[in-house]
């Protein structure tokens, strides 16, 4: 039911974080990323792969006359969901409508969400990437849009434990667009740092910050109280109680199980 073969190497479009390896993962990847595309992805880079790796040579020759014609964007993914019928005439229809509505969102904006998509993958160390790109290319008047960025940014980095540097990135987020919660995340970042007692001692230097970090304790609570429910702290549990009944040699190879399993997570998040 497949059209082509799958590829050997994958074709990974320009700042996803993603590798796709047949034109039905290449159709899935439209539909799910519509809002996102530009007009980056009419290049031979694609029409090559999918004449090589895919081997579909007559789509890549009919993606070549479109190329010379100098189509839309939507004509040219047209030309691919038309080729393949991997999708319903409405879905094909729903990802052209998005193709055509997606041209008034600013070049910012989609590159805002393109990065928003990479931080909801947690691709934290792509997305940050995007986001510090576009902070670079920003003009002066886009200031609410960059406050959004810098908020984003503050994620990314608190995500991956840097939390000093995303408190500074939360700070500028409320210094530029006066979100509330912007200030709120920068008081968790400032509280995740430090000791209680640096905590306290921070808080009477920055009294306008009592009752926000009030609310903050009490979420602190709740966090802990879910933790206890999660199948992660069950694991860690078990693996505590081996080592209290000296089977040391499994304590070990569990720890080290879990310890490698999450090294190779965090690797994949802070990939750039």
């Amino acid at each position: 039911m497949c059209l082509g073969k799958y590829a050997d190497r994958p074709y990974e479009p320009e700042g996803m974080g993603i590798r796709i390896y047949c034109v039905e993962e290449l159709c899935f990847f439209f539909r799910e990323n519509a809002y996102l595309l530009d007009d980056s992805l009419k290049d031979q880079a694609l029409i090559r792969w999918l004449d090589a790796e895919c081997g579909l040579p007559e789509l890549a020759r009919e993606l070549e006359k479109e190329v010379q014609k100098k189509a839309s964007l939507k004509a040219f993914v047209g030309c691919i969901l038309n080729y393949t019928g991997f999708f319903s005439e409405q879905i094909c229809q729903e990802i052209r409508d998005i193709l055509a509505q997606s041209g008034s969102l600013s070049t910012y904006e989609k590159r805002k969400a393109k990065a928003d998509m990479l931080l909801a993958g947690k691709k934290f160390g792509l997305a940050g990437r995007e986001y510090r790109s576009l902070l670079a290319h920003l003009p002066p008047e886009e200031v609410h849009l960059r406050g959004a960025v810098y908020h984003s940014c503050g994620v990314c980095l608190a995500k991956m434990f840097l939390f000093r540097a995303a408190g500074e990135y939360f700070l500028k987020a409320y210094e530029t667009g006066g979100r509330i919660e912007s200030y709120r995340q920068y008081l968790w970042t400032v509280r995740l740092q430090m000791s209680e007692m640096e905590y306290l001692e921070f808080l009477k230097e920055h009294p306008e910050a009592y009752e926000d970090s009030l609310e903050m304790e009490e979420s602190l609570d709740g966090y802990g109280r879910t933790w206890k429910n999660t199948g992660y702290h069950t694991l860690l549990s078990d693996i505590r109680s081996r080592r209290t009944e000296g089977n040391a040699a499994l304590w070990q190879e569990k720890l080290e199980e879990r310890i490698s399993h999450l090294k190779d997570a965090y690797r994949e998040m802070v990939r750039t």
